[in-house]
C-alpha cells in the first residue's frame, strides 16, 4: 500500500471526468445567460487548469480535516486499550479493527493503521511510524502528538497520560471549527442563494420576456458590458468562498 500524501491531492480519472463535465455545463449556462452563444465555453477551456487546482485543493483540506477527526477517534481507541493493559503496539492493532467497524477500510485513518500495522511486523519502532505519519499529514495536532510521543518513549514517560491528553486537546479543537462553521452557517446559506439568484433572475427573464436581453447579445457594447457583470459576478462567489470557508490545521 501506498503512503498516503496529504498536503496535495491528485484527481482521478473519474473526478476529472465529472468535475470537467460540472465545469462545461456551468460555462454553457452562463455563455447562453450572459452572451447567447456556444462560443465563450472554448474561451473558457484555458481555465480549467485553475478549476481543476481548486477542486483539489478544496477536496485536499476537506480530506486533512476528515483525518483529523479520525485520528482524534483513533486516539480515543488506543487509549481505551492501553487502560486495559495493552502495549502500545497491540493497541495499534486494537485500533485497526475498530475503525474499520467505524469508519471502513476506504477510510484515510483505517488505511494509515494498516500500514502501520505492517510497519510493526516488521519491526519499526512505533514513533518513527508516527513521526512518518504526521510529517505527511501536515496537521499540527499529528505532528505535535508524533513529537511528543518521540520524547515520552525516550524518556519512558506516562504514555496512556500523553495519549488521553492529546485526544482531549484535538477534539476541543475540532469543536472549536464546529462552532465556527455553525456560526457561519446561515452566512454560507444565504451565499448560496445569492449565487443562484442571478442566474435564476436571468434564466426566468430570458423564458418569460424573450427579447428583453436582446439589446446587448451580439454587439460590443454589450459584450463588454455583460463580461464586467460576469467578472463581478464570479470575484464575488470567490471572495464569498474565501470568506466563509474554515480552513483545516
Amino acid at each position: 500500500m501506498n503512503p498516503i500524501m496529504y498536503n496535495e491531492y491528485k484527481l482521478s480519472n473519474l473526478e476529472y471526468i465529472i468535475y470537467g463535465f460540472l465545469f462545461l455545463t456551468i460555462s454553457a449556462v452562463l455563455s447562453i445567460l450572459f452572451y447567447d452563444s456556444f462560443i465563450p465555453v472554448i474561451f473558457s477551456v484555458p481555465c480549467m487548469p485553475f478549476y481543476f487546482r481548486f477542486i483539489s485543493r478544496y477536496l485536499c483540506i476537506r480530506r486533512r480535516q476528515l483525518l483529523v477527526l479520525q485520528f482524534r477517534d483513533m486516539l480515543y481507541s488506543i487509549s481505551t486499550s492501553l487502560n486495559s493493559g495493552y502495549s502500545i503496539e497491540n493497541a495499534l492493532r486494537e485500533s485497526y479493527q475498530e475503525m474499520l467497524l467505524l469508519y471502513g477500510s476506504n477510510a484515510c485513518i483505517s488505511r494509515e493503521l494498516k500500514l502501520m500495522s505492517g510497519k510493526l511486523a516488521i519491526q519499526i519502532p512505533v514513533e518513527l511510524i508516527f513521526l512518518d505519519f504526521a510529517s505527511r499529514s501536515g496537521c499540527e495536532d499529528i505532528l505535535m502528538f508524533s513529537q511528543v510521543l518521540s520524547i515520552t518513549k525516550r524518556n519512558a514517560g506516562d504514555l496512556i497520560a500523553i495519549i488521553r491528553t492529546s485526544s482531549e486537546t484535538i477534539g476541543l479543537k475540532i469543536d472549536v471549527q464546529r462552532e465556527i462553521s455553525v456560526s457561519i452557517a446561515q452566512k454560507k446559506f444565504e451565499q448560496n442563494i445569492m449565487v443562484i439568484m442571478p442566474i435564476a433572475i436571468m434564466s426566468y427573464i430570458r423564458l418569460s420576456s424573450k427579447g428583453f436581453f436582446t439589446p446587448v447579445y451580439h454587439n460590443a457594447a454589450g459584450i463588454f458590458l455583460m463580461t464586467i457583470c460576469l467578472t463581478l459576478y464570479l470575484f464575488a462567489i470567490i471572495l464569498g468562498f474565501k470568506l466563509t470557508s474554515v480552513k483545516a490545521n
